[in-house]
């Protein structure tokens, strides 16, 4: 029966209806037919009690034969009137009843054994996710137009959890620049106020030379431009969250060569050595080649600053999934930066924060993110950091 109701469940809508409908309505006809003689069995039965005959002895030649002339049918009692009457109707209506029968027999099997599960599923998935209830899952196994239909609903849905998570991260990462933005914004904002307090008291004062003037002016106007900066960020990391993913195919060769010649500008700058591999599987792969030229710029700008002799990039190169890494030599990442150098606006080496937001990793986590990737962080076994960039083919 198992067997059998896996084989139903792959036969299409159509084929299905009419193998079912077939097969009642041969029923119908076996039934009707059984019954029409059945009926009329009976009604010559009733019919043969009523005949009137008369027989009588014909003589031709020397034989002699016994001949029965019908005289005509007698007045049925009451009881057998009806009892014929009744049978007539169904001997006239059986084939018209069995095949009504037959028909809405078929169309409730075929309702409850294709139909009404499916159905059932879609109902349910339409009202969960009306009522913004992802937790489902529509499982139907039947491989006919509503089994592709709960599957495209079950892709539906699995499509509205990722996008429901990607918006919540995004959420909770705008929290967190906000957050981050305002603790970064109150430091300047501090000191040009005290300086700006300063120069109020000191601004009319004769004993005061105009070198402590001009200095105190210095430091707000340095501060007026790292607040400009700050802003500034944040008009670039909202343009970039807002960059749309541009898929397009390219050929791995001219991919990886455009990655080894930024690769060498950006370490010959500097005087580091820089070494390129990669192993591809693919000749060409599906990716916005722009974004990840800025996730490569950013990882490879930021390794430069820590190298101390040389930077190594290896890129693997699959069907589904494109990963570049990118060593240094230096001092490698902390604990406390293994944790936190994806944060906005985090910077591990203070002296350099008023050239180096901390954007950069952090930028680069969101380019990743958004091309179906991830960035992380590690350091090498021997010395120095790793910067491990995937992100999605398909």
């Amino acid at each position: 029966m198992g067997k059998l109701k896996k084989v139903i469940s792959r036969i299409p809508l159509m084929p299905a209806l009419i193998i079912v409908m077939s097969f009642f309505i041969i029923v119908a006809v076996i039934l009707s037919k059984t019954t029409m003689s059945f009926v009329s069995e009976k009604i010559q039965l009733i019919e043969a009690k009523y005949i009137s005959v008369e027989q009588e002895t014909e003589k031709v030649g020397e034989s002699e034969y016994r001949v029965t002339h019908y005289i005509g049918r007698l007045p049925f009692s009451e009881e057998d009137k009806q009892a014929y009457d009744f049978y007539t109707m169904i001997y006239e209506y059986s084939s018209f009843f069995w095949c009504i029968v037959s028909i809405a027999i078929g169309a409730v099997i075929f309702y409850f054994g294709k139909l009404q599960k499916p159905i059932k599923l879609l109902i349910n998935a339409s009202e969960n996710i009306s009522d913004d209830n992802l937790d489902f899952v529509v499982d139907y196994s039947g491989n006919d137009e509503l089994g592709q239909l709960c599957s495209s609903f079950e892709k539906m849905r699995l499509s509205l959890v990722d996008n429901n998570r990607t918006m919540w991260r995004m959420i909770e990462e705008r929290r967190k620049l906000n957050k981050a933005f305002s603790h970064e914004l109150r430091t300047p904002l501090t000191v040009m106020r005290g300086n700006v307090e300063l120069l109020e008291k000191v601004y009319m004062r004769s004993d005061v030379s105009e070198e402590k003037k001009a200095a105190i002016l210095s430091t707000v106007s340095k501060n007026i431009e790292r607040i400009e900066s700050y802003v500034y960020s944040m008009g670039t990391m909202s343009k970039l969250e807002d960059q749309p993913i541009q898929i397009k195919c390219t050929r791995t060769n001219d991919f990886s060569n455009q990655l080894e010649k930024t690769l060498e500008m950006l370490c010959q700058e500097s005087g580091i050595e820089s070494h390129f591999e990669i192993a591809a599987e693919s000749e060409n792969i599906n990716v916005d080649a722009n974004i990840i030229m800025q996730v490569f710029e950013n990882i490879v700008s930021n390794a430069v600053r820590y190298a101390v002799k040389s930077i190594t990039v290896s890129c693997c190169v699959s069907e589904d999934h494109l990963i570049i890494s990118v060593s240094d030599d230096g001092t490698g990442f902390s604990e406390e930066e293994l944790k936190t150098a994806t944060a906005p606006y985090y910077t591990g080496n203070q002296n350099d924060s008023e050239l180096h937001f901390g954007l950069g990793l952090y930028l680069c986590k969101i380019l990743c993110e958004k091309h179906k990737g991830a960035l992380k962080l590690t350091n090498n076994d021997g010395a120095g950091a790793c910067v491990v960039a995937s992100f999605s083919c398909k």
